[in-house]
């Protein structure tokens, strides 16, 4: 029995290993990330348990926090941070005072490697946001590049965020859209988490397009602004009241949403649609777990229909990820051994993820 169930985690553990190796793509967060009704509700709350964010920044950077602000005081929000158990902790620019260009292009990196190499506040995201310094050279954004990858070299248990920097109205063939494209094609071509600052401001939520209109960071383009005229077209969905520094509400708004499509990205949503309703996946999916309680072995059984890529992942009673699987190439009906050794006795929860739908079981391992 115990050589099975070692053969059994061997082979997971192979699946696992090549699928991570093949599947490693960048998560491009730009503004098709804006539409948060997309996003699980499952993933949010994986998320808010899962990561502890330091976020660097000045006034440009403040949108992002203006805007999950909004989401975190609608009344039963879900979207909640810095309000105790159950919320997502954000140390906001206190631990990481500054920004990337501020008070020079380096010092930001040494402020990092301080606050990791003495964690006592357990971050494990790191987010700096530029201000103007982005209108810089091609060295410059090589130096911030090269910095950031370091880190992430060095601190291999840390998920780090790059970032474009805010428009200017210099337009498509100006530097700054120069710089900010060096900055994506550095995370495309490497497998980075990109939060596209720059790109998010130049779309309306209709996906309306301003850069090549010398679109700035007050959604001011020539001929008018993008965000009073959505806004004034659509009053019922544009918070109109709030400080959003040098920019619009409606921008801010923006970026809030994308913030938590990012971090469920991050925990592990794949941001894109099986085509099918999640009241269907559970019944035309048969997902079972057995036995339960497990001891040192459980059976998660299930059918594929229309399924041929799904991941598995395991979270314990406080919403923390222990264990992931990734599958490819389905079909029919499907039987996997999951060993339960490692797991300390305790209430988990077992979720099957396709697309944008998750089905989750809860198990018990006790011994």
């Amino acid at each position: 029995m115990k050589i099975q169930i070692l053969l059994s985690f061997l082979v997971i553990f192979l699946i696992v290993s090549s699928s991570a190796h093949s599947q490693k793509q960048a998560i491009i967060i730009d503004h098709n990330c804006c539409n948060i009704a997309k996003v699980p509700d499952n993933w949010i709350g994986i998320s808010k348990n899962r990561f502890r964010i330091a976020y660097g920044h000045t006034s440009h950077g403040s949108q992002i926090v203006t805007g999950i602000g909004l989401l975190n005081n609608i009344p039963n929000s879900i979207y909640t941070y810095n309000k105790g158990q159950g919320s997502l902790y954000i140390n906001d620019a206190s631990l990481l005072p500054g920004d990337l260009g501020n008070p020079d292009r380096t010092t930001w990196a040494t402020r990092t490697r301080t606050v990791l190499n003495n964690n006592t506040s357990n971050i494990n995201m790191i987010m700096w946001s530029w201000c103007g310094q982005v209108d810089g050279t091609e060295s410059d954004i090589n130096t911030y590049l090269n910095l950031m990858n370091q880190l992430e070299k060095d601190f291999t248990n840390i998920t780090f965020v790059y970032m474009t920097g805010h428009l200017n109205g210099t337009g498509v063939t100006g530097n700054v859209n120069k710089r900010n494209e060096q900055i994506r094609k550095f995370c495309r071509d490497n497998g980075k988490i990109l939060f596209d600052f720059a790109d998010i401001e130049s779309y309306d939520p209709d996906g309306k397009y301003f850069l090549d209109k010398g679109a700035d960071d007050g959604c001011n383009y020539k001929g008018g602004n993008w965000a009073d005229e959505w806004c004034k077209a659509n009053p019922t969905l544009c918070n109109t009241t709030c400080s959003c520094a040098h920019s619009k509400c409606l921008n801010c708004q923006q970026k809030g949403k994308a913030f938590w499509w990012m971090l469920a990205r991050v925990a592990g949503w794949e941001g894109i649609s099986t085509g099918i309703k999640v009241n269907e996946l559970t019944e035309q999916t048969n997902f079972n777990i057995s036995p339960n309680p497990a001891s040192d072995l459980m059976i998660i059984a299930f059918s594929s229909p229309g399924i041929t890529k799904m991941n598995i992942s395991i979270s314990n009673s406080y919403g923390i990820e222990v264990k992931r699987f990734g599958y490819k190439e389905l079909s029919g009906q499907n039987s996997i051994n999951i060993s339960t050794i490692e797991f300390p006795s305790g209430i988990y929860f077992c979720s099957m993820i396709t697309g944008m739908n998750i089905i989750t079981k809860s198990f018990v391992v006790l011994r």
